[in-house]
């Protein structure tokens, strides 16, 4: 059995899918066509769920139901990786072929090609299983890019987030080490060097702000954490206030991790001031901005770290815009770009949060 596949499609596998709301009428009518029967309009549908769950099925039949369960896919949060290695373009298709090569292994479907601006693009299609759904509705089928581009001395990686992604930047990056002379250094976006909240809050107004070719016009989500503060025990408490008057806190144990504030120019209101004086710091933002023509649309912006407690596992995404129509007002219904203006933007992204953990550094006198 291959993987992905449909472990068990039983009676009740197929009664239950029949009674979903997503299989029609229509559906249902060529479902028991291709078996030889013509069913009624007045008949109840669970009866027909019943009748069918009793006939006789092959692939055909699984196939054919499974095909209607399937959800267009969501557009994924992008991120990336610069790697500086000797690897020469010859070593790093190579590399990027081997990968293909095990991805075929595990039944996925995998190609590379070589673009035109000389970069390489991996395109995988895969299977993701969601065994707490069901039968019917447990294997989805997923597509991913990868691309491989060179900017002087730097690889840069660049694809969806998620664990299919980085198991195959793994392997690139394991491939690429094992043909260059030297290691592979490694660069990510993320703030575990800089644990403070004020500073971690500090880097979403950094990239917010300096998007090159791009002014801020408002901020409309912000997500904030708050990480497990250290408790220490009673017997230091009690050390510390032999001497002293005050009575040492009582704790609780009350404690938000998370919060969200969603509206306009929430980043400056009060809300998100008292929620970073009681240490929260931004870990995910949804923004919009403009170019500096007068008659730009307005483009929204999503950035986050999907590991909130340690600011790793950097991702953006850019939503869409919303078209310039007159008089300083916008459409009301998002659009989406091209992909090919989308990893424009998307490297606009990457450049202003690459300077903003620069201006940190700074800020800090890191080199």
């Amino acid at each position: 059995m291959t993987l992905g596949s449909i472990y068990s499609a039983t009676d009740k596998a197929l009664f239950d899918a029949i009674n979903q709301k997503s299989v029609t009428a229509q559906d249902l009518r060529e479902l028991f066509l291709k078996h030889g029967i013509i069913i009624s309009r007045s008949t109840p549908r669970h009866i027909l769920a019943m009748h069918f769950a009793r006939l006789m099925h092959d692939y055909q039949d699984f196939e054919s139901l499974a095909c209607l369960f399937d959800t267009v896919q969501r557009r994924e949060r992008l991120s990336s990786l610069r790697l500086a290695s000797s690897a020469n373009a010859e070593d790093i298709e190579t590399a990027a072929h081997e990968v293909v090569a095990k991805l075929k292994e595990a039944s996925d479907v995998a190609s590379v090609t070589v673009q035109a601006d000389g970069s390489l693009q991996l395109l995988v299609r895969y299977r993701k299983l969601h065994f707490n759904k069901s039968e019917f509705r447990q294997v989805e089928v997923k597509e991913a890019i990868v691309t491989l581009e060179r900017e002087g001395d730097v690889i840069i990686v660049r694809g969806p987030q998620n664990e299919k992604v980085d198991e195959i930047c793994n392997e690139l990056i394991s491939n690429i080490e094992a043909k260059a002379a030297g290691e592979v250094k490694i660069e990510r976006i993320d703030l575990q060097s800089f644990p403070d909240s004020k500073a971690r809050t500090q880097f979403f107004r950094h990239l917010i702000d300096d998007v090159p070719g791009y002014k801020r016009n408002d901020v409309t989500d912000v997500f904030l954490f708050n990480p497990t503060k250290d408790i220490r025990s009673s017997d230091d408490a009690e050390s510390d206030n032999e001497d002293s008057e005050i009575e040492p806190e009582t704790d609780l144990g009350i404690h938000i991790s998370r919060a969200s504030l969603k509206g306009g120019q929430v980043l400056e209101s009060t809300e998100m001031k008292d929620l970073l004086a009681k240490g929260f710091y931004v870990s995910k933002i949804v923004w919009k901005a403009r170019e500096a023509s007068f008659d730009a649309d307005l483009v929204e912006f999503e950035a986050q770290f999907s590991e909130p407690e340690t600011c790793t596992k950097f991702s953006y995404l850019v939503k869409g815009y919303l078209e310039y129509q007159e008089e300083g007002k916008f459409s009301d219904h998002r659009k989406q770009f091209g992909s090919t203006r989308d990893r424009e933007i998307g490297k606009l992204i990457e450049t202003s949060a690459r300077t903003a953990i620069q201006k940190l550094r700074n800020s800090e006198g890191i080199s």
